[in-house]
């Protein structure tokens, strides 16, 4: 492998270096981009200073509808005070105003409930009544039929004994003609 290594080495030709100006690559133009300014470091320094006098000072930019408001430590934290008291005042309005809300809510809420309460109730009181009188009437209508039945009964019955009546009558009134046609000894019935 090493041989073949040198062996390629040796094949490769030398090549002459071109001729260029070396000197001219790095500074040749006089002009130069405005980031590479030299007074942009001076500057980046000043507005560095700038922002931390503002910091300390507490200088506060405040924006409004009325316009821009640029103010110290001092006269910043009154205006926060007074803006902080008129928004407690506004949140403290809207919160009656829910609650006044919420109430007339829960009370119509309260007044459906109440008002279905009392639709079910009578609905509930007629059903138990409806059921009750049908239940009512299915008991009389079922006395009714027991009377009935025997009432059925007992003309039966009595049809039954007056039928036994009348064919015992009918056997005396038969006995009592064949007897008066046949002659029968005076102690009959003790015979029998």
């Amino acid at each position: 492998m090493a041989q073949q290594l040198f062996h390629q080495a040796s094949l490769e030709e030398e090549r002459a270096v071109p001729a260029w100006d070396r000197g001219s690559t790095f500074g040749g133009s006089e002009e130069k981009s405005w980031w590479q300014w030299s007074g942009l470091p001076a500057l980046s320094m000043a507005c560095s200073l700038f922002a931390v006098a503002l910091v300390l000072l507490k200088v506060e930019l405040v924006v409004q509808d009325e316009g821009i408001l640029l103010s110290f430590a001092g006269n910043s934290l009154a205006q926060q005070q007074a803006q902080q008291t008129l928004v407690n005042n506004l949140v403290e309005q809207k919160l009656k105003e829910f609650a006044s809300e919420q109430q007339v809510v829960l009370a119509n809420y309260a007044a459906d409930i109440v008002t279905r309460q009392q639709d079910n109730n009578l609905q509930l009181a007629s059903y138990i009544l409806d059921a009750s009188r049908q239940e009512r009437q299915e008991d009389i209508g079922d006395f009714i039929s027991y009377i009935n039945d025997q009432r059925k009964d007992e003309q039966l019955e009595q049809k039954i004994k007056f039928q036994q009546l009348e064919h015992k009558i009918k056997l005396q009134t038969i006995s009592n003609t064949s007897s008066a046609k046949t002659a029968k000894p005076a102690n009959w019935r003790l015979e029998e």
